[in-house]
């Protein structure tokens, strides 16, 4: 599994990486992170497929742009936050829900419905 120490190991080859070339190696990255770093510790051929879009989708340079990473929430302005102006960003971030993942809104009915079923079957048992 990922874990902190592998997390630690992807941000040294990024800082490298960045500080090595003149501008952002995008694609690179995206190979480095979504076949090898993190990429390597996924064992199902459509759980890879799914990874590596995301990376395909979000790792670009409209990240440091302020790219649309959910309905309202857009990503910050690195040249204006130190750690604690992202940590303090990420307390702005919109609360889970289906349409922040591309989802209709009702989408959570049907999970909530089972979920409510399950637990109520469990009671009662």
């Amino acid at each position: 599994s990922f874990n902190t120490g592998d997390l630690v190991i992807c941000s040294n080859v990024l800082t490298s990486y960045l500080d090595a070339n003149p501008s952002v190696p995008w694609a690179d990255l995206r190979y480095i992170f979504g076949e090898i770093m993190y990429g390597g510790h996924i064992t199902d051929a459509w759980d890879r497929r799914t990874n590596n879009t995301y990376l395909q989708v979000l790792m670009q340079p409209q990240l440091r742009e302020g790219l649309e990473l959910g309905p309202g929430f857009k990503s910050p302005d690195p040249t204006t936050l130190d750690y604690a102006g992202y940590l303090g960003y990420i307390d702005t971030m919109p609360p889970e829900s289906p349409p922040l993942f591309g989802l209709h809104a009702n989408a959570e009915i049907g999970y909530l419905t089972a979920t409510t079923v399950n637990l109520f079957a469990t009671i009662i048992s």
